[in-house]
């Protein structure tokens, strides 16, 4: 009795390249593609928009900072700057002919002021003017001659009476100056400062003529005469310009 054996199934050997047998069909599988490769194209570019914009706004931000610089530059430029010519000082035009003034030479005195302190008082003569002059069309100025700057300080304060130019403490610098006007008489009948202007030191008006006669008295310490400094007088009056110098 024979039995039949059913064949053994056929042994496909290994392909020596490495490949193994597509699908039943011959169809070939479509390649992978790794996830972590595909290109990131609309979040790169919302990147490079984000940078961008930060830039422009640094940018923009350091223009900001330039310009207020530059303003605030030229403010304090325009507000410390206070040059100061006789001979040019602003004034709307003349619509008469100018006031001739005349002042005397300065002549230079030690005064005694409160406590014994010392100081210098130069004293410059009104001689005339060619039309009436009051303490409230002019003002007056210290100034250095070389380069016409004035020369003075807003907070001095000035300490004179009907008989005495130098009452309270003296100055102490050159710039801590003020001017006293004196009557012919000697009576002190006004005092001078930057910060003030024309104030009386007997409570009477302020806004005085200046007769011939009178006197500007320029109290300082220590003494500026013969110093490359000047004593002005400037003002308008009724469409007419008034102004004076003289060497200290």
């Amino acid at each position: 009795m024979t039995s039949s054996v059913p064949p053994l199934p056929a042994v496909v050997p290994p392909d020596p390249g490495g490949t193994s047998p597509g699908p039943p069909g011959g169809e070939e599988e479509p390649a992978r593609v790794s996830r972590s490769r595909r290109p990131y194209r609309g979040r790169a570019q919302a990147f490079r928009r984000e940078q961008e914009e930060l830039r422009r706004a640094r940018r923009e931000l350091l223009g900001n900072i330039v310009v207020v610089l530059i303003i605030g530059l030229g403010v304090y430029a325009i507000l410390t700057a206070r040059p100061f010519n006789p001979a040019s000082v602003y004034t709307p035009p003349p619509t008469n002919p100018p006031i001739s003034v005349k002042l005397g030479t300065p002549n230079v005195s030690a005064v005694t002021c409160a406590a014994g302190a010392p100081a210098f008082a130069e004293r410059i003569v009104w001689l005339n003017s060619s039309e009436p002059v009051r303490t409230g069309d002019v003002d007056v100025r210290v100034y250095e001659i070389w380069d016409n700057d004035w020369i003075t300080d807003p907070n001095v304060v000035a300490n004179a009476t009907p008989t005495s130019v130098c009452a309270g403490p003296a100055p102490f610098s050159v710039t801590d100056w003020y001017v006293v006007l004196s009557a012919p008489n000697g009576t002190n009948l006004l005092y001078y400062t930057d910060g003030s202007g024309w104030v009386s030191v007997s409570g009477a008006p302020w806004n005085i003529e200046i007769t011939d006669g009178s006197s500007f008295v320029v109290v300082t310490d220590p003494a500026i005469a013969q110093t490359g400094r000047g004593f002005a007088v400037y003002g308008y009056e009724n469409g007419s310009l008034i102004e004076a110098t003289t060497p200290l």
